[in-house]
């Protein structure tokens, strides 16, 4: 297995793997609407997003053979904004392996307080990871409500402006 830092040209492979780590998710935690508007569509748009979403973050990928197994990035402003593991390759600890070397990078440049807006499916890694939940949320992505939890680490706090209008 190699890691990588993450590229541009590498986000529609990301893309890929996120949309099927989203296909795979059980219908109890989110409906077939929710999962379909979560994977979105890899277009012109989405690599714009994506590329200025990763050229302000530190970021990882995972690959065996040429194969993407998985990827996660953390914003400079401490936000876990990305982390997929392919469903084949789960239960490896490559997700525990991504978030160690983010939160390291991190830490290296000063940022201890971070945060995620963590789905039903990653909220029990990240607590395993000594993250706390801070609140329930509902995002709405093209119109559909995706519930997820904002969760912090290293005494990150919610801006009270944003408390306020949730």
């Amino acid at each position: 297995m190699e890691n990588f830092t993450l590229q541009p040209e590498h986000l529609p492979d990301c893309h890929a793997l996120l949309a099927d780590c989203v296909a795979n998710l059980p219908d109890d935690c989110y409906s077939l609407p929710a999962r379909l508007a979560w994977a979105g569509i890899w277009d012109e748009d989405s690599r714009v997003n994506w590329e200025a979403r990763l050229a302000g973050a530190w970021s990882v990928g995972i690959r065996d053979g040429g194969h993407l197994l998985a990827f996660a990035w953390l914003t400079q402003a401490g936000e876990l904004d990305m982390l997929y593991v392919a469903p084949w390759a789960q239960r490896r600890g490559l997700a525990w392996q991504m978030i160690h070397d983010l939160e390291h990078a991190a830490a290296a440049a000063g940022v201890t307080a971070l945060h995620a807006w963590a789905s039903h499916a990653a909220r029990p890694l990240l607590e395993r990871a000594g993250y706390v939940l801070l609140r329930p949320n509902c995002a709405l992505r093209d119109g559909v409500p995706l519930e997820n939890w904002l969760m912090a680490k290293g005494g990150w706090q919610e801006p009270a402006v944003a408390r306020s209008e949730a």
